[in-house]
């Protein structure tokens, strides 16, 4: 992040003492968000959403200018995912590391963050036998939650993550049991998948010039939040979806629109894992809105009743 950047944090954050912090850990998160694209790294991390517990292996190198990722879960069936030639010049808005970083562009595009979150760095901590810095990220309004990340002293890269809601509770933990960092990787560790399913995440993107654009907005989103991507596809059955992205450099949020109505949803609902909320509405006759995303349920059901259609 540039002077300019650090400078417009700091007069737009509330107060000379959180200007100073804000000021502080955004450039520690842009550097968090740089080095797990750009570094060799292998490790082993649990994740805990709500009740479930699940632990996984990563292996991620950087091979001639190019990234390639494997993610192996250790539990149930062994799933698999490799994520390979992918170049570090392409970004992806809104791109976390295991669900749980920054977006490293929307952060150095959003100088003003300080003004929806409050940044303390709160000491240090061990995990996975390395020493960390960490860092408590508290909402300043009831539209998100709050983070509190462990960044490794040496490298910036996340080492521990908790989310929490507005009472403090912790929503999902994310946490390394074991890391290795700027370790040679041998190729078959990246280029050989293993017994589990696998998913070449590279090339997950549909045609989106197959689905015609269909008109509709958004008249409400938390201060702070912009969008980021926009998709059009078919979902399994056929029907024209259209998903836009929302972020505000830390929290991520998708709205679904589908053009058909679902029969089968008749009023509005909610499913609840952890921090990560899906809130749908039927909106006759024009289809169904879903919001998925890491926001409080209340965030979720706001942004779905501000999506409008255009007049027929």
């Amino acid at each position: 992040m540039g002077i300019a950047a650090r400078a417009a944090v700091a007069l737009c954050a509330m107060g000379a003492t959180a200007a100073l912090a804000a000021d502080a850990a955004l450039p520690l998160l842009e550097l968090m968000a740089h080095n797990v694209r750009e570094s060799n790294y292998r490790g082993i991390f649990t994740y805990e959403q709500g009740q479930k517990l699940s632990s996984a292996r990563i292996v991620h190198a950087v091979v001639d200018g190019v990234e390639h990722e494997r993610l192996q879960d250790l539990d149930g069936a062994g799933r698999e995912f490799l994520r390979m030639e992918h170049p570090l010049d392409c970004r992806h808005a809104g791109h976390r590391l295991l669900m749980e970083g920054p977006d490293a562009l929307a952060l150095a595009n959003n100088p003003g963050l300080g003004q929806f979150y409050a940044f303390e760095m709160d000491g240090g901590e061990r995990i996975a036998s390395r020493e960390g810095r960490r860092l408590r990220i508290s909402p300043r309004d009831p539209y998100r939650y709050g983070m509190t990340l462990v960044l490794d002293a040496d490298s910036s890269l996340l080492l521990k993550a908790e989310t929490t809601d507005g009472a403090g509770r912790v929503l999902e933990r994310f946490q390394f049991v074991q890391l290795e960092v700027g370790v040679p990787i041998p190729e078959s560790d990246v280029f050989t998948p293993g017994q589990g399913a696998r998913v070449d995440a590279s090339h997950a993107s549909p045609d989106a010039a197959q689905v015609a654009p269909f008109d509709w907005s958004v008249s409400w989103l938390p201060a702070g939040f912009a969008e980021s991507a926009r998709e059009r596809r078919q979902d399994a059955a056929g029907q024209p979806v259209e998903t836009r992205m929302f972020t505000d450099g830390l929290a991520v949020f998708t709205v679904f629109v589908e053009r058909q109505p679902d029969p089968s949803v008749s009023r509005p609902g909610q499913a609840v894992q952890g921090a990560t909320i899906a809130y749908v509405t039927p909106r006759p006759p024009e289809g169904l809105v879903t919001v998925v995303g890491e926001i409080p349920p209340e965030t979720a059901r706001l942004v779905a009743n501000a999506v409008s259609f255009a007049a027929p």
